[in-house]
């Protein structure tokens, strides 16, 4: 129920940004962005998995992302990383970003060969991570996007990960100044398909404690699935 309201305020958020966000290109704009695949690196043979994994397909709010030829321009940077990802409100936790990367290199952000082969197939040309950390109520959260050729390869992508799960998974930033290793503790994950993008969130307690009632940890996946890039870009569509 939690998670299924968290789809609704997406929607909501989407028509918000709508009605205020100017038409407009973007940065980078690249007619061939479909032509070529950004996961030809060879992944890391071991890494982290969450305890726990939810996935979700894309909504009718990203139907005007559905496919990355209708949306070519790259992501850049500033587009992903704005001044206001750089803290998140989340039920009692207040993250703030302290690490973040964006490659070319899709394998970079993943670990384990069936995850790589599936961000092949979806021609997948960017990964972009987030890392934050709450140190004073002891939680940290990882946030991964990654551009694919279509809402139906994210979709794949997303549900993917749960049957990879053990042997395969997306590789989080490290916490900086910090013992903590996402997967040596308690984690939960959850993936979404935003139109041709796939988001993945992963928040963990630096204790390594917790469990599936932990609604701190429900809110910080919530949070970190609201990616202004991707849900600017879907408001952009609806006008």
């Amino acid at each position: 129920m939690y998670l299924g309201a968290a789809a609704v305020l997406a929607v909501v958020a989407v028509l918000i940004l709508a009605a205020v966000t100017l038409l407009g290109g973007r940065d980078g704009a690249s007619g061939g962005a479909d032509a070529g695949t950004g996961a030809a690196g060879v992944p890391a043979e071991t890494g982290p998995s969450p305890a726990s994994y939810s996935s979700s397909a894309s909504s009718e709010a990203y139907r005007g992302l559905a496919r990355r030829r209708d949306d070519p321009a790259p992501l850049t940077a500033g587009e992903v990383f704005p001044e206001s990802v750089s803290e998140l409100r989340a039920e009692k936790a207040r993250p703030t970003l302290r690490g973040k990367r964006l490659d070319a290199d899709c394998t970079a952000a993943a670990w384990g060969g069936t995850v790589a082969a599936d961000l092949r197939r979806g021609r997948c040309t960017q990964a972009a991570r987030m890392i934050y950390a709450d140190t004073r109520s002891g939680h940290a959260l990882a946030v991964a996007v990654f551009n694919l050729a279509s809402a139906d390869d994210a979709g794949r992508f997303v549900a993917m990960l749960d049957k990879a799960r053990g042997g395969g998974f997306v590789r989080p930033l490290p916490v900086p100044r910090s013992r903590h290793v996402f997967g040596q503790g308690y984690g939960m994950a959850r993936g979404l398909a935003m139109g041709h993008f796939a988001v993945v969130t992963w928040a963990e307690r630096l204790d390594g404690e917790g469990d599936a009632r932990d609604e701190t940890l429900l809110s910080l996946l919530i949070e970190g699935g609201k990616v202004p890039a991707v849900l600017g870009r879907a408001a952009r569509t609806t006008q």
